[in-house]
This record gives structure tokens, C-alpha cells and sequence, in this order.
């Protein structure tokens, strides 16, 4: 497939960003500037970067000050006795020019706006602000420029957190890695987290004055910490490199999760005043233009959450037909409805000949279909329970055994149903397994040793509904992945 002009010019604009934008996830050399001892982002910015364990230079600037807790503070970054990777630019919106142009004068490598008062104010002072970052971003062939109007960013391999959020107790490093346009998405670590499930980068974007959501996702189509791309989205940029960094992620194996939001009127004024985000496309046509290159577009932050999880607990299935078995009729018909409502998915039939060998085994009282109730009684009969799923294995007619269970907690690997469901894993290893609990959130006094809740070293779902819909969109994907013709995206 051949490139067109402007197919070329977008491919020649990412790569030399995603090199630049290596400043930003691995500096050497941090720089806070705007950081005071007063309450504040910026404050709390600095104590992040430095009681997370960052191993690189740090410096506050500020002219008031000579140092900030532990952290020498310079009159400008000028004075800073170091080379400057990153700076994170907490100033005043009329004062950022001017900083920047210092930026510049010290070859800083990334500048992180955290500062608003742009195009977000909805008012001809705030455009014109931001169309100066933007020329001036497009002059510097030094410092890249991400937003303004941000609330900073992390990578937990390195380990940098540069991020106003005060409530992180502690950090678990993995491949997730997240673009928000709003700052609090970065709290979606937390529930990830808490679930197992580690956190590569994140970065927010804010009014993407120069760096955009899709130089990013190109970025971390590269980045061999990076598995899972997760994004909140105000409006695509920049659609032809927004193609192009999605087509090169999906290549390399690593699904895109986005919230795009948008869809009604009263929502679309709420952006212009939040980011100000104005793409050439409607809500509607990015919807489709996501669908159209693989991207899993979500509705809501709990769908997010949970697709994620999803692709944690399912490694790649070899089909869409799912069995349900748990030990409730209830949560069997509630899941057995989500199931057959959910495009990609299909609720296995079972065979005469299988029904008959689960009703040999089975109380009376059980039934032998699917979704499967094995009663509350089977609960505490060991022969049972293991007779039932060696029976399923067997079987080969599905490829999916969701086992369903009440509470979001923890199933022993040593326990009976997590014996009976690892010898099934062992001996038919075509099979997904997944636990997954009728109930989400915590759970009383959650686990006794405040683990998350796993199963064979996998989360566990979580809700049921949502569950199905995370289940259904990771099906969908590897579906996508297996019959997309390859694409010509070389950079």
C-alpha cells in the first residue's frame, strides 16, 4: 500500500517525536518549576518525584526560594547545575512563554504544562495563548511540549511519579499504559492496582497543543513495557497519524481501550470549556473511525477498568463459545442473558450425550445444561464437582469456562473448585478459564492479607454484566487481529 504526501509527513512527525518524547517517560533530570513550600499541584508534584524513589537529579525553581524540603530551589532553570530532561511547568498562563523560551535556552528535552488559562477559557486571550505555545512548539527543535492544561505524568519502571494525586499508598509496575485528556483518569491505577494488574506509564494530555493522544499511542506501540494501551478521549486531532500509530500498535500486539466522549450536545459545550478539543470529526464519526481500526471503544471508566482486567485473565481463546458453571441458578440465568446479548460471544449448547454424562454425576435436582447450576449441594461434594469438570474438559464444546462465584475474593489454588479448574487448565489447555464474582468493589474486611483477588496468578472478573461486556470485547479484538490484513505503517 503506498503512502500518500501527507501519509509520509505524518509518519516523519512521529517518529521524530517519539524520539523526543523519551525525555519525558526517562529523564535523568527533573526540574519543578513554579514549586513552592505552599499547598499546592505543584508542591505535591514535587513530593511524588521524590518520595517514590526517583534516582535522577531533582531541582525546584522558583526565585523566592532556596530550597524546598530536601530539593535545592534555583531562581531559574538557567541556574539548575544540571541537564534538564524534564521540566514540569507549573506557572501562570501569561508567564509560560517566557519559560519556555528558558526551556529552550537549557536544551530541555520534554516541557510538561500543567499551568491552564488556553483555549479551555473559551475566550479570544485564551486562544491566542494557546496558539502562541503552538507555534512555538512547532519552532523548538529542542523541547517538546505536552499540553497545556495538565496534571502531569508517571512511568513506574523508572520509577518517576509526577502527578498531583496524594492518595497513592503504594505502586505496582506492570504494561498498562494510559493517555488521558483529564487529570483525574489518573486515578484509574488505583482500582487497576488493586486488582493486580500493573501500571507501565501514564501521561496526561490536557488541551494537546502540540503532543496528541496519537503521537503517544505511537509511542507505546514501541515501548516493550508498554502491553495495553488505555486512553480517555476528548476528540481525535489528528486522524491520518491517529491511523497510523493504532495500525502500529494493533501490529504489534497491543489492544487500545478508549473512552471517547461526546455524545450529546451538553457534553460537547462541557469539552470546550474543559480542553476545548475541536477535531475534524463528530462523536459519531470517531466512534466509527475507532471501530474501523481495531480500537475498543468503552462508555464508561468501568468498562475501561474491567476490559483491561480482561485481557489480564484471558489469554488469547481459541473460539467465542462460552459454558457457564457455578453453584448458583441465579447467577447462571444473569449471566447466561449478558452472554447471549453480547456481539462476539455465543452461550455454548450443549450436546445430548454431554447432558446425559453431567446428569449421571449430578444431584436430581441439578440441572444439566448451560448455563450449568451444579446446586449448593454439589458445593460440598468433592466427587461431584470433579466428575462434573472433568466431564466439561472433555467435552470440546467450548472454548470459555466461566466459573461463576458470589464475592469478589481470592480462589485457593489448593481448594476443591480451584483443584478441579487447574487440572482442567492442565490437561486441556485450549480451554480459557476465568473466574468471575457476581458481586464487584471490596468486599468485608477484603482479602485476610490485603492481596488482590487472583486465580492461578490471574485477576479475577468482576460484576456481571460489565464482566461480559470486557469478556466480549477481547474476543472481538483477537477476532479483528486474526483477519485484518496487514497494513504498510513502516516509520
Amino acid at each position: 500500500m503506498m503512502h500518500s504526501e501527507s501519509q509520509n509527513s505524518a509518519s516523519f512527525k512521529m517518529a521524530n517525536r517519539r524520539w523526543a518524547l523519551k525525555s519525558l517517560f526517562e529523564p535523568r533530570g527533573v526540574a519543578v518549576i513554579g514549586a513552592s513550600p505552599k499547598p499546592s499541584l505543584a508542591k505535591s508534584i514535587l513530593n511524588n518525584i521524590v518520595s517514590f524513589g526517583f534516582d535522577g537529579n531533582i531541582a525546584a525553581v522558583n526565585p523566592k526560594y532556596t530550597n524546598i524540603g530536601s530539593v535545592d530551589c534555583y531562581k531559574s532553570i538557567a541556574d539548575v547545575p544540571f541537564h534538564v530532561d524534564l521540566a514540569v511547568v507549573c506557572v501562570r498562563a501569561e508567564n509560560l512563554l517566557s519559560v519556555l523560551e528558558e526551556c529552550k535556552r537549557k536544551s530541555v528535552g520534554a516541557a510538561q504544562i500543567i499551568a491552564s488559562g488556553f483555549a479551555e477559557l473559551d475566550s479570544k486571550e485564551g486562544r491566542a495563548r494557546q496558539q502562541q505555545i503552538q507555534r512555538w512548539a512547532d519552532d523548538s527543535a529542542t523541547t517538546v511540549v505536552i499540553g497545556p492544561n495538565t496534571y502531569g505524568l508517571l512511568n513506574l519502571h523508572r520509577p518517576i511519579i509526577a502527578v498531583g494525586d496524594d492518595k497513592i499508598a503504594k505502586v505496582v509496575a506492570g504494561g498498562v499504559s494510559g493517555i488521558f485528556q483529564s487529570g483525574q483518569m489518573v486515578t484509574v491505577m488505583h482500582p487497576l492496582m488493586s486488582r493486580g494488574i500493573g501500571i507501565s506509564k501514564i501521561v496526561t494530555t490536557g488541551n494537546e497543543a502540540r503532543v496528541t493522544t496519537a503521537e503517544l499511542i505511537n509511542f507505546f506501540a514501541d515501548d516493550p513495557q508498554t502491553e495495553v494501551i488505555v486512553s480517555y478521549c476528548e476528540g481525535i486531532n489528528d486522524p491520518e497519524c491517529f491511523a497510523i500509530a493504532c495500525t502500529r500498535a494493533r501490529e504489534a500486539g497491543k489492544p487500545i481501550i478508549m473512552l471517547r466522549v461526546g455524545a450529546h450536545p451538553e457534553v460537547q459545550k462541557s469539552i470546550k470549556r474543559h480542553t476545548a478539543t475541536q477535531g475534524p470529526n463528530s462523536y459519531k464519526g470517531d466512534i466509527r473511525f475507532l471501530e474501523e481500526l481495531g480500537v475498543i471503544a468503552v462508555h464508561s471508566v468501568e468498562d475501561l477498568i474491567e476490559t483491561v482486567v480482561a485481557f489480564n485473565a484471558c489469554r488469547r481463546p481459541r473460539g467465542n463459545r462460552v459454558a457457564f458453571v457455578s453453584f448458583s441458578g441465579g447467577m447462571g440465568n444473569i449471566m447466561a442473558d449478558s452472554i447471549l446479548s453480547t456481539p462476539g460471544l455465543k452461550l455454548a449448547s450443549f450436546s445430548h450425550r454431554l447432558r446425559k454424562q453431567l446428569a449421571n454425576v449430578l444431584p436430581r435436582f441439578a440441572n444439566n445444561f448451560n448455563p450449568l447450576d451444579l446446586s449448593a449441594q454439589s458445593a460440598f461434594d468433592a466427587e461431584v464437582l470433579t466428575s462434573c469438570i472433568e466431564i466439561l474438559g472433555q467435552s470440546d464444546e467450548f472454548d470459555i469456562l466461566l466459573w461463576g462465584k458470589d464475592l469478589p475474593m481470592s480462589m485457593e489454588d489448593d481448594s476443591v473448585v480451584g483443584l478441579a479448574l487447574t487440572k482442567l487448565m492442565a490437561q486441556h489447555p485450549g480451554v480459557v478459564v476465568i473466574p468471575v464474582s457476581q458481586m464487584n468493589g471490596m468486599c468485608k474486611d477484603g482479602e485476610i492479607d490485603g492481596s488482590p483477588p487472583m486465580f492461578a496468578g490471574r485477576a479475577l472478573l468482576q460484576g456481571t454484566a460489565v464482566s461480559v461486556r470486557a469478556l466480549g470485547n477481547v474476543i472481538r479484538w483477537h477476532a479483528s487481529i486474526a483477519s485484518a490484513a496487514p497494513l504498510d505503517t513502516t516509520l
